[in-house]
């Protein structure tokens, strides 16, 4: 029971909820969990495929729905929210990636309707959604059947009750075995091509229908009372475009129904073994733990982009939350979980970034910078997606102002940090060679072009907003400008390396970077001003933080309505902070820092954060577990797990929170167990939470496959593939661990 969730009460209001925590999808397409016999707003999500937005700039689209189905019998329309529900059960299968469903109804004229149903989105054949369904009634009638390709699925805008289609509908067309639709996004950028067919061995009549809001097949037969009847609908949904798109959607669909249900079925399932087989963590002696992390990683796992033309998005193919765009919560949160299990994703993800490494040199031109400036949200195309203003009402009379695609700079050192952190883990030395080289040189050209000289405190970045949204148009935040130190420190290093290796120095010759430049980076990463630290070894979040009408909060509760009116209608001059800052801060660059120091700001703010924020808990989740406070680290690691299944924020019906997920297992693998690593050497430090008995995982490291086993006062490291020899460290003693071989370190 581990790897199925099972949700049995129907509500309309529910839904939206359990669309979001039922979505299956595949990194290409993704199919949210309503079930298919009701109505909904929503429709299909397509990876990459964006248009043009009022105040938004592009969103990702809300594609034509395909798994809707309407059932007739007798004349008659079932309906949930009309008739008696004697069953309704959901299942999510996470090992298998099914979604299966049951319900059972009564109708007005007393006949009992049972319908079963088995939906995938197939995990290799990235085009196709499969869903195999069953009918029995307990009289005889007339079952007729509407599998519709719906074309009326809009967005909703900046209020929910405006709703933009954006899409047109270019051709509808039908044969003997299924419909066609194809449509194309307002700005003419993306076409989709969409075919749907029906099989069933059964006798029946199969006939078309076809209007402004649909194009579908009909198909009717009449059925036996007590006798079930299975039909399997195939769906290809393909955006890659091109004039002989309806031919291939159309061969992909015979294709697909050759193959049966049985073989794509199987297909399917071996895909989802091999997932696991990597990414998989038994947690012995926590069920409840374990089944939280699995929950999350399989929903971060099905959002994983399939090409390197998009990224990570925020709530992932499950929503439109954030409008499908991409933040730093792809490599600060979620990428260290692909490096690990599934480094060549992890790869695409940050291709992505080097892929619009032009429009970040373009957005850095146009705020006055040189160098590479990349945007605090991005959609397809890599430029400046946040808005400005967002209206409040109806005509836009009032606006709220957006300031943070202005002023959030700290993205960029983070996509720095990060392409460091996977080419240090990885040993890729085609990705920095190609791509990661030219980014963290000209991050760093941005970030020498952003600072500005004061004669009292050195070089100073000011006008900008930390990871703690609560606070804008701030002076030296302390995370902006440690990560800008960081940048810069980096493209220094990976200077002076690259001028001794040929095909580094073909990539700093290109961009233009010389000694003299890199020395003046050296000058302002060693003068670049950092806020002080108090009597108590604080360090004051940024200039002037101290001066602000100080609160404290209960560190176990979330979000701001615990606060009084007074206190949240002015959090901007208080010291309370949305999410963890000068902490994050800390976490990445743990080295910087000692133990002593991290505890004290950690006390300090810890008490201060309202966690408004899911990416708050995992940051400090982490570095509880370092300083030995378990019980909120446990605390913290549960509430993650469970963000979405109990809609913890109250918002999961907008889409999955894939950075919690992606924190979530950082808790796990930095926290709890401890790894971290310098060159080839791997050291763990584990404080697994007192009723873990054992964790045991796999990851990627520098070439090498290896199986992790960790128990209170023990070790276990296994190399199952590799050729280089990898030193490990943990309880003060170390070993030197062969290919094949396993090690056992302990106290």
């Amino acid at each position: 029971m581990k790897f199925r969730f099972k949700l049995s009460r129907y509500s309309p209001e529910e839904e939206a909820v359990y669309g979001t925590i039922l979505t299956l999808g595949n990194g290409h397409l993704g199919v949210r969990g309503e079930v298919e016999l009701e109505p909904t707003v929503y429709g299909t999500t397509i990876a990459g495929v964006y248009d043009d937005a009022p105040y938004f700039y592009r969103e990702i689209v809300n594609a034509p729905r395909v798994v809707g189905l309407q059932l007739m019998f007798n004349g008659e329309p079932l309906n949930l929210s009309t008739h008696r529900i004697l069953r309704y059960e959901r299942e999510l299968d996470i090992k298998k990636g099914t979604l299966k469903t049951w319900v059972e109804l009564e109708t007005k004229k007393g006949v009992r309707i049972g319908y079963e149903s088995t939906r995938i989105v197939h995990g290799r054949r990235k085009n196709l959604v499969i869903m195999k369904f069953k009918f029995k009634a307990s009289q005889d009638g007339l079952l007729t059947i509407l599998s519709p390709i719906e074309l009326d699925t809009a967005n909703p805008s900046y209020r929910g009750e405006i709703l933009v289609r954006h899409y047109s509908v270019e051709e509808l067309d039908c044969d003997g075995e299924g419909v066609y639709a194809h449509v194309r996004t307002l700005d003419g950028k993306y076409h989709v091509g969409i075919a749907s067919s029906i099989f069933t061995p059964v006798n029946h009549e199969r006939s078309t229908v076809k209007s402004t809001r649909l194009i579908g097949e009909v198909l009717t037969l009449n059925v036996e009372g007590g006798k079930e009847y299975e039909f399997v609908k195939y769906v290809v949904v393909s955006s890659s475009g091109g004039n002989d798109m309806k031919s291939a959607v159309l061969e992909e669909l015979r294709e697909s129904k050759r193959a049966g249900f049985e073989q794509l079925y199987e297909e399917h399932v071996s895909h989802w073994d091999r997932i696991w087989e990597r990414a998989w963590v038994d947690i012995e002696g926590d069920e409840d733990a374990e089944r939280g992390l699995a929950f999350s990683l399989f929903h971060l796992v099905q959002s994983l982009p399939h090409d390197s033309h998009i990224s990570l998005t925020a709530r992932g193919i499950h929503g439109f939350g954030y409008r499908g765009h991409v933040f730093w919560d792809t490599e600060i949160y979620a990428l260290p979980f692909f490096m690990a299990t599934m480094p060549e994703e992890a790869r695409r993800m940050l291709v992505y970034r080097y892929n619009n490494l032009n429009a970040a040199r373009e957005n850095a031109r146009l705020n006055g910078y040189e160098g590479a400036q990349f945007p605090w949200e991005s959609a397809d195309d890599g430029r400046e997606a946040t808005p400005p203003l967002v209206p409040l009402d109806m005509r836009g009379e009032r606006m709220v102002r957006i300031y943070t695609g202005e002023e959030e700079h700290h993205i960029t050192a983070d996509i720095a940090y990060t392409v460091d952190l996977y080419y240090r883990l990885t040993g890729d030395e085609e990705f920095i060679t190609r791509h990661g080289l030219e980014i963290i040189l000209e991050t760093a050209r941005f970030w020498a072009s952003r600072v500005r000289y004061d004669d009292g405190k050195g070089y100073v970045i000011e006008r900008v907003i930390g990871p703690d949204e609560y606070h804008e148009h701030v002076n030296n935040s302390f995370f902006t400008n440690l990560m800008a130190r960081h940048n810069l420190l980096l493209g220094v290093s990976y200077f002076r390396e690259g001028i001794g290796k040929d095909r580094w120095r073909e990539v700093i010759e290109r961009t233009g970077v010389t000694e003299g430049e890199v020395q003046k980076w050296l000058e302002i990463a060693e003068g670049l001003y950092i806020p002080p630290q108090t009597d108590d070894g604080v360090y004051e979040e940024f200039d002037g933080y101290f001066a602000l009408r100080d609160y404290t909060v209960d560190p176990y509760n979330l979000g701001e309505e615990r606060l009084p009116e007074e206190i949240r209608k002015d959090l901007g001059r208080t010291r309370l902070i949305k999410q963890a800052d000068v902490i994050a801060a800390q976490y990445l660059l743990k080295d910087w820092f000692d133990l002593d120091t991290i505890r004290r700001n950690f006390e300090y703010y810890i008490v201060r954060t309202t966690h408004a924020s899911s990416l708050s808990m995992p940051t400090y989740a982490i570095v509880a577990s370092w300083l030995g406070d378990m019980e909120l680290a446990y605390d913290y690691f549960m509430k993650c797990a469970y963000i979405d299944l109990k809609n913890i924020y109250g918002n999961t019906a907008d889409g999955f929170h894939l950075a919690t997920a992606g924190g979530l297992w950082q808790i796990l693998f930095r926290g709890f167990c401890g790894v971290d690593f310098k060159e080839d050497t791997l050291k763990i430090s584990p404080n697994l939470p007192e009723k873990w008995e054992s964790v045991r995982l796999r990851f990627f490291f520098r070439g090498s496959w290896l199986e992790l086993r960790v128990k209170h006062g023990e070790v276990r490291i296994k190399m199952l593939e590799g050729t280089k020899p990898i030193r490990v460290e943990a309880f003060g003693s170390g070993a030197v661990l062969q290919p094949g071989e396993e090690a056992l370190l302990r106290p």
